[in-house]
């Protein structure tokens, strides 16, 4: 393409260079504003994004001259065609500024007969206004179309032909067709510049990006510019994306911007108000922005710096712990090689390093691990702290990083632990054994309890055994146990109570706790003594009703009723046999009212007992003594001798046990 050519952006087409609008559409070149021309000669530009667009109308092709409106009404026999002898051909339209076409009509018919003007297809943002005419027959006047653009219409810069149909009032398909130019001027102010943001704020940062916004929303006619860059020490290097730019008409596009500048001195401030300029040969518009610059300063050269994580170490019932030992090398520029060791100024501790020699790079941390342990030994519920330290040498300097251990023995959980007894008191009756439930209450507790049960009587005669004798409680809880006592009864209607003192020992500590054993024994004698009071006087009865074999002469069972009746009258005519079986009998019945007299001693105190009872032994022995001695009787341990004197014993014992304890 020559460059003394213009080309058409809507369809292409080259034109000479200054051609107004192009040849092929009649699109608006714009060539009067310089807006299509960059240092005299066109330019190809590129449309960026559009942010905001005002509506504009579009552009009409023109009308073909072929083209006649379609007749209404049948016209007269002798209707004729109005005779349009000049007319204006050129119009230019601007806004609020109407644009009048004017002609010579004359009326060749017979009849008197108005004029009417149609426009072919006209573009809607154009008003046809004509003037009312009317011709006598042969008469000559006129004509004027007033030409208007509508108003809030943009319409783009452009050129077109519209066709104008003059016509008979009374014959409308007699017409003249009149062809009239239409030119829309370009009107509207230049192109406005703005850049967003207009302060920029940069740290440590020499490159940055910004919005360049060219508004074009007021004229009606595309502007082309080359953006370009500029601050008043000139170091600031710009770029633009697109750096040609076309504004089509009636449009806000947006642009994207970038720069360079350097950077101040490290720790100094800088402010630069820079410019941008849109220009093309028809003129050129600029925005200006700020730009604060800011640059750190040089970081310090930090040392090497070495610490301890954790700083301080706490450990509970225990006596090491481990930890970790970071060297940060991040400020150094050079790689540095340091030999770690341990630092104990009380000498109760033993610090361990891995690795001893440890090579860190610039700009990193390197981590070594470390463990410490105590060699004192604490005792329970004691907490002790000891501090230490680890050096980093490299052969010229040391750095040290404190630390601290800190060591807690929690105290002994029999220390805080409890031992319970139920019931507290117990009394049996008439048994050797009592059941106690033992509780080694642990809940306090921080560790587990093991604890060894024992018992401690207070008469020392009594054997105490526990299952289990071994009693665990966790920490937090509680141990069961069960405590047997097996201890000797007391004397009859006697009572022993018993002081037991239970402990449970861990080998730390002991816990003790108390428990009374009470021993009941029932009084047995005054059943006693009433069975053998009754059962003596029992046997004395049926021992006097028994045979007691002491006489030859006679059967001592019969002896009581074998005496002569008449022998009871007369005592001095009774024989020896008939006295002894009056003497047997007599005692018979005496011993048998003693028996009866020993019965009822079993209500008081056991005197009346022990007296019949004696009577009893005195009558019965003296009777058998009497027998051997006058009858020289055989003597033979009959069962009823051996019942009586049997019962006499038992109703003395059942006597004696009457008396008071």
């Amino acid at each position: 393409m020559s460059m003394s050519e213009d080309v058409c952006e809507s369809c292409g087409a080259a034109n000479p260079q200054g051609t107004q609008f192009c040849r092929a559409c009649d699109t608006y070149l714009g060539w009067d504003t310089g807006a299509t021309t960059i240092g005299g000669h066109p330019a190809v530009a590129t449309v960026p994004d559009t942010v905001n667009a005002v509506e504009t109308a579009e552009a009409v092709a023109p009308a073909s001259q072929a083209e006649t409106a379609t007749a209404v009404r049948t016209a007269p026999a002798d209707a004729r065609a109005p005779e349009v002898h000049a007319a204006t051909t050129d119009v230019t339209l601007v806004p609020e500024q109407p644009a009048t076409v004017t002609a010579r009509v004359s009326n060749r018919s017979s009849v008197v007969d108005g004029v009417v003007v149609e426009a072919e297809e006209p573009p809607e943002w154009l008003e046809v206004g004509p003037a009312p005419l009317r011709l006598m027959p042969g008469d000559e006047g006129t004509l004027e179309v007033v030409l208007r653009i509508r108003d809030g219409a943009l319409v783009p810069a452009q050129r077109l032909t519209l066709s104008l149909h003059v016509c008979s009032e009374s014959a409308p398909d007699r017409r003249a067709t009149v062809p009239v130019t239409l030119t829309v001027a370009p009107y509207g102010p230049p192109a406005t510049l703005d850049v967003q943001p207009r302060l920029l704020r940069l740290t440590d940062e020499a490159r940055a990006r910004f919005a360049v916004r060219i508004d074009n929303r007021r004229a009606n006619f595309p502007q082309r510019f080359e953006l370009s860059g500029a601050d008043p020490e000139g170091v600031v290097r710009f770029g633009f994306v697109p750096r040609v730019v076309q504004v089509p008409a009636g449009q806000l596009v947006e642009v994207r911007g970038h720069f360079m500048a350097p950077a101040p001195a490290p720790g100094q401030d800088a402010t630069r108000q820079l410019t941008v300029t849109a220009a093309n040969d028809g003129g050129e518009s600029t925005a200006t922005f700020t730009l604060v610059q800011h640059t750190s300063p040089e970081p310090e050269v930090v040392p090497v710096g070495v610490s301890l994580s954790p700083r301080e170490l706490r450990v509970t019932n225990a006596v090491a712990a481990d930890f970790e030992v970071h060297v940060d090398n991040r400020g150094g520029q050079e790689p540095v090689e340091l030999t770690l060791a341990g630092r104990d100024p009380a000498r109760t501790l033993v610090v361990s390093i891995a690795p001893q020699r440890l090579l860190v790079p610039p700009g990193q941390v390197a981590v070594a691990r470390g463990h410490v342990q105590l060699t004192e030994v604490v005792p329970r519920g004691r907490t002790v702290v000891r501090p230490f330290s680890v050096v980093a040498a490299d052969g010229a300097t040391e750095h040290e990083a404190p630390g601290s251990l800190e060591v807690t023995m929690t105290p002994s959980p029999i220390t805080t632990a409890e031992l319970h007894v139920t019931p507290r008191h117990l009394t049996r009756t008439d048994t050797r054994h009592g059941t106690f439930a033992l509780a080694v209450d642990n809940t306090a507790g921080q560790g587990p309890l093991a604890v060894r049960l024992g018992a401690v009587d207070s008469h020392g005669t009594a054997r105490v055994t526990f299952t289990p004798p071994v009693v665990s409680a966790p920490p937090g809880g509680v141990g069961q146990a069960r405590m047997t006592v097996d201890a000797p009864l007391p004397q009859g209607g006697e009572s022993v109570t018993r002081e037991l003192e239970v402990s449970a020992d861990d080998g730390e500590g002991r816990l003790l706790a108390q428990a009374t054993f009470t021993q009941h024994s029932s009084d047995r004698r005054p059943l006693l003594r009433t069975l053998l009071v009754l059962g003596g006087a029992a046997f004395v009865l049926l021992g006097t009703l028994l045979p007691w074999n002491l006489l030859t002469a006679a059967d001592g069972l019969t002896i009581v009723w074998t005496a002569p009746l008449a022998a009871l009258g007369n005592v001095a005519d009774i024989s020896p046999d008939e006295a002894t079986h009056l003497v047997a009998a007599a005692a018979r019945v005496l011993l048998a009212v003693l028996a009866v007299a020993m019965a009822f001693g079993v209500t008081g105190k056991g005197s009346l007992t022990r007296k019949t009872a004696l009577l009893v032994i005195l009558l019965s022995v003296a009777y058998v003594v009497a027998a051997i001695t006058v009858r020289r009787a055989v003597l033979t341990l009959a069962p009823g001798l051996l019942l009586v004197w049997t019962g006499a014993v038992a109703g003395y014992v059942g006597g004696v046990l009457a008396r008071p304890a």
